[in-house]
């Protein structure tokens, strides 16, 4: 019999827990249904109530799984944030999305055109709206595609240390909006929320309810929002026809292995996932042994909506399972960690999990057997090689099928020739190379650990220690190109543009840049006026790749301190194309048009810069000057005043204040 507390948490939800589904589920059953998609980032499966978890930290999931079926064993394919979400959205692995990693780094990776399950929802008959936590995924990257609206709008500059995101609250208060103004049709919407992605910083109560576990008090936040908003959709009636699936992307290691976040190993702390299905037609608790992958979400939900499956789906629907049916064989589940190869030149990590048995591939390699050591203590690589063996042919045959299709070149020959005509020599990833025991990144885990460090210690206004952690981490590696960028980062952010151009520029020239690193040398050269130095950097990127708007962005920047305004709004407009809610870009053409006395194409553009980030700073006293040449005193002085209200001491605000003030006076 069912608790009280779980028949509760049921009626929160959906109404009716007496209900149960005695036969199974039929495809296209749930045929008119809407569909909410719920991933949480950064999420462990053993921090939720329904996994075991005795924090109460997770109410609102629990009650989803209370009333509806728990995947007791879920499994993600990358423990990063953009691949993770391709491989949901598009039903493939990795190696057939192209997207391994986020789309910032080098190369450049972005999802291309290939159907999705908001395609095939919009095929359907659905309308489609995402709402999103976190720049990570921002519209450039290529997920937007099949949605009637992508709200992608977050505050912040995706070029500086600060994670670029929203609260929960703030994704999902559009969220309800749109579907409270949905009124005909059926309509899937997935709402992505970003908060127990580390930096930890959980609004009140939960700070201090949490002062110990500030993880813990972003995962209590982010469900407790999660409940309110299906507790608003419930009392209007919004939920009575609706499935909803909630998921991670993955998980978070928390000091697991060596490893304080995510993104380096693929152990179980960062690759185990909650999964959760929670149907319009209530059932009893229902628990599938059977493991499931996140490449299996779309086909289960476009199986239970009868809408076009994905052709070549690597994932297959869990729908015969989620009535209590027999468990049907473990498929194998894939997996890969590949930033440290992008970022550090470290050995590529993958592997594959089956039937309780768990292969990474790498110089050193790792055999696990789960069900008698969860937490991968014990490598039986080298004492039971044989039961590694049909593992290792199903990575094989994986990998054999892997595809470049979201990937760019991280530097193409013509861009790299005139890069090295300035004397930079750009370090490009080469696949064929051979890698050994010292590139494994579990002999290398104390210099990712020190990295981490030095984020923290940035974090908490401790620069000297950063800087000092940075420098110790490249002397000790000089091939690590991620630290001279973060390196180069803290200077810049500390008023010491000068020495981050010349820690980048000696980078560059020994041999250790890769595209991330030579935006930032870029950017930094712009900002100390070297102008025509900047535009040969920058220029070369984009010409090698059209997909780097990030360097798009940063050249119009240099085009616009060149006075070359044309090719500045070409190039501005032309990521504003692909990622229409970049409230930085609004910002940079705002004030290209400010520069060219065009008064009321600047208010234009920095009205959709507040409009999308209204923490912007730089616009509200962008919009102050454009509003005082347009006539509009008033207007510029709350423009003004905004600005110091969100930065206080801003000297451009504070100058403007005092020469209008000076001009009324006269």
């Amino acid at each position: 019999m069912k608790s009280i507390a779980a028949f509760l948490a049921c009626a929160l939800v959906a109404g009716a827990c007496g209900q149960r589904a005695t036969q199974p589920l039929a495809a296209g059953s749930l045929g008119g249904a809407n569909v909410l998609l719920v991933t949480i980032d950064t999420l462990r499966a053993d921090r939720v109530g329904a996994y075991g978890n005795a924090m109460n930290l997770t109410p609102t999931l629990d009650g989803l799984a209370a009333g509806g079926v728990r995947f007791a064993r879920a499994y993600a394919h990358v423990p990063l944030t953009l691949p993770s979400h391709a491989t949901i959205l598009a039903a493939k692995y990795p190696t057939r999305t192209g997207v391994h990693d986020n789309g910032t780094i080098n190369p450049t990776f972005t999802l291309g055109d290939m159907p999705t399950l908001a395609t095939m929802m919009k095929r359907a008959g659905y309308r489609t709206a995402a709402f999103i936590g976190a720049f990570v995924l921002d519209a450039r990257f290529g997920l937007n595609r099949g949605f009637d609206v992508y709200d992608d709008r977050v505050a912040g500059s995706s070029v500086d240390l600060d994670i670029v995101q929203r609260p929960a609250e703030q994704v999902l208060a559009p969220a309800f909006d749109w579907i409270a103004a949905t009124s005909t049709g059926p309509w899937f919407v997935w709402v992505h929320l970003y908060d127990p992605h580390e930096p930890y910083s959980p609004p009140e109560p939960y700070r201090t309810r949490y002062a110990a576990d500030l993880y813990a008090g972003e995962i209590a936040y982010a469900d407790a929002a999660l409940g309110s908003f299906l507790n608003r959709l419930r009392e209007r009636g919004s939920l009575t026809n609706t499935l909803i699936v909630a998921a991670s992307d993955h998980g978070e290691a928390l000091g697991d292995h060596g490893e304080r976040t995510h993104g380096l190993f693929a152990y179980d702390a960062t690759l185990r996932v909650p999964l959760i299905v929670h149907l319009p037609r209530t059932i009893d608790t229902t628990i599938v042994a059977t493991p499931a992958r996140l490449v299996d979400v779309a086909p289960t939900i476009l199986d239970l909506v009868g809408a076009p499956a994905i052709d070549g789906a690597d994932g297959r629907s869990l729908r015969p399972t989620l009535t209590g049916g027999p468990s049907s064989d473990d498929p194998g589940s894939y997996f890969e960690a590949l930033n440290a190869n992008f970022t550090r030149g470290w050995a590529p990590l993958r592997g594959m999990v089956r039937n309780g048995l768990k292969l990474i591939d790498l110089p050193i390699p790792e055999l696990y057997d789960l069900s008698a050591d969860p937490a991968e203590q014990r490598n039986l690589y080298a004492t039971q090689r044989d039961r590694a063996r049909p593992l290792e042919a199903e990575l094989d045959r994986v990998v054999a099928a892997e595809t470049k299709a979201g990937a760019r070149p991280a530097i193409d020959a013509d861009a790299e020739a005139r890069l090295r005509a300035l004397g930079y020599v750009v370090s490009t990833p080469r696949p064929a190379r051979t890698y050994t025991a010292a590139d494994d990144p579990k002999q290398l885990v104390h210099l990712n650990a020190a990295l981490d460090d030095a984020a923290a210690q940035w974090a908490r206004g401790d620069v000297a220690s950063a800087i000092e952690t940075l420098r110790a981490v490249i002397k000790a590696r000089p091939d690590l190109i991620l630290a001279y960028d973060r390196l180069a980062l803290i200077l810049r952010s500390s008023g010491r543009p000068a020495e981050a151009a010349s820690l980048l520029d000696g980078a560059a020239r020994s041999g250790h840049a890769d595209r991330a690193l030579l935006r930032s040398l870029g950017a930094t050269l712009s900002e100390l006026g070297d102008l025509r130095r900047s535009a040969s950097v920058l220029e070369g990127l984009v010409h090698g790749d059209e997909t780097d708007l990030q360097a798009a962005d940063a050249l119009a920047q240099t085009y616009t301190r060149m006075g070359r305004g044309d090719d500045a709004e070409a190039l501005f407009k032309k990521v504003l194309a692909r990622s229409p809610n970049a409230s930085t870009t609004w910002n940079n053409l705002g004030a290209l048009y400010l520069a060219e006395q065009r008064s009321n194409d600047a208010i234009a553009a920095l009205e959709r810069a507040v409009a999308i980030n209204p923490s912007l700073a730089t616009a509200h006293n962008g919009l102050g000057v454009a509003f005082a040449r347009a006539g509009q005193r008033d207007r510029a002085v709350a423009e003004w005043k905004r600005a110091l209200e969100l930065r206080p001491g801003y000297a451009d605000a504070l100058q403007n204040l005092e020469r209008v003030r000076a001009g009324i006076r006269e």
